[in-house]
């Protein structure tokens, strides 16, 4: 089962009849340029705006061509639960976040701005709704990702999303909730960094659990990811160590693909790059190994990630960001971190992830013909 937006796009592709249709109004703190475009069923619009501050930015025009309601009742008997192609949003949710993942930029439906209606003989009865504006999260003076407000937000750009119909289902319901994933960490940064680097380590965790390709012995993740642990049972029989390593497979098995994927997927470094503490490029499964210590204790102990990595990036004379934080050591509120602790900034790790999640997005290779989808039934 793919999401409803591959559905929809495939019933389109076969010539589906459309039985309604909706438009949705997308807002960003970016002026959109280029279009309209074309994504099979959906047709996306500019709103023309001279402010680049948060509101109206995308117009997003789809047609109903797919049977989207699930049969709860199947031949008189309760349908077995499959929640395999859930993500928690709309069609328009879909596209939103494969734009903002495509273009790097913030955009979120705001809301439903027009339904077909009810066709009375030949005319047209469109009901219109009231879009209620969204806030920018954050201080208005205040942007942790800075490469967001310097992105182009062409739809002209989106070479990617146009063949999102031709994915294989099962890889385009991946893409969506790591496209999702990525939507909502820059859309929350300015509010809450913390949430910046959850929903970006979250992005890259479920490209990697997509993307994996082999499954190391437990006894071999014990010796690589957890170090310490193998240290300890250096003195213990081959059976110890391989039930202990048993105990903990999943764990590290997690661990291995997110360091994998970052490591084999990561972008070159960006240019300009700072004159003073840049990013370490060539220690990327360390940096991946500590980021994702960090996720565990912020999601299974409530410690936030460390305050200087959450810090906005100084920008210096030549437009380089700044990359890792300053110093040998650095404190903040009840805390005092090495160099080591916090290898990178928030809006360095929004580089790298996006551009591995962009590398993963060219890797998945598009059927040749796409998978049936439901056609509304007649009568």
């Amino acid at each position: 089962m793919g999401t409803d937006a591959w559905r929809n796009w495939s019933a389109y592709n076969v010539q589906a009849s459309e039985s309604e249709n909706f438009q949705d109004e997308a807002h960003s703190d970016r002026r959109f340029t280029g279009g309209p475009l074309r994504l099979g069923p959906t047709v996306l619009h500019v709103v023309i705006r001279e402010s680049e501050s948060m509101g109206p930015a995308v117009l997003m025009h789809t047609g109903i061509h797919a049977h989207l309601m699930p049969e709860l009742i199947v031949e008189g008997k309760l349908a077995p639960a499959d929640s395999s192609a859930y993500h928690g949003g709309t069609m328009s949710d879909e596209i939103a976040a494969l734009v903002s993942l495509e273009l790097g930029v913030r955009l979120r439906v705001a809301g439903t701005r027009q339904l077909s209606g009810i066709r009375t003989r030949d005319l047209p009865a469109p009901i219109y709704l009231e879009v209620q504006p969204l806030a920018r999260p954050g201080r208005a003076d205040h942007e942790v990702l800075p490469r967001v407000m310097h992105r182009t937000a062409s739809l002209d750009d989106l070479r990617r999303l146009k063949d999102f119909s031709q994915l294989e289902s099962a890889a385009a319901v991946e893409l969506v909730r790591a496209a999702r994933e990525y939507s909502a960490a820059i859309w929350w940064a300015n509010e809450n960094p913390d949430q910046g680097w959850l929903h970006l380590v979250s992005a890259i965790e479920i490209a990697a659990t997509h993307r994996q390709t082999e499954s190391a012995p437990a006894v071999d993740l014990l010796r690589e990811h957890w170090p310490e642990m193998w240290k300890a049972l250096e003195g213990a029989d081959d059976d110890v160590r391989a039930k202990a390593a048993n105990e903990l497979v999943q764990q590290m098995r997690a661990t291995r693909r997110f360091v994998g994927f970052l490591t084999e997927l990561a972008p070159e470094p960006p240019s300009p790059r700072p004159e003073w503490d840049e990013f370490d490029w060539t220690a990327m499964r360390s940096h991946a190994r500590i980021i994702y210590a960090h996720r565990s204790k912020a999601l299974h102990a409530g410690k936030p990630f460390p305050m200087p990595m959450r810090e906005t990036p100084h920008v210096d004379a030549a437009g380089a960001l700044q990359e890792a934080p300053w110093g040998l050591t650095s404190g903040g509120p009840g805390a005092i971190w090495e160099r080591r602790e916090t290898p990178m900034l928030l809006s360095t790790f929004e580089y790298i992830v996006r551009s591995t999640l962009l590398r993963w997005w060219d890797e998945l290779a598009p059927t040749t013909q796409a998978e049936g989808a439901d056609v509304p039934r007649t009568g």
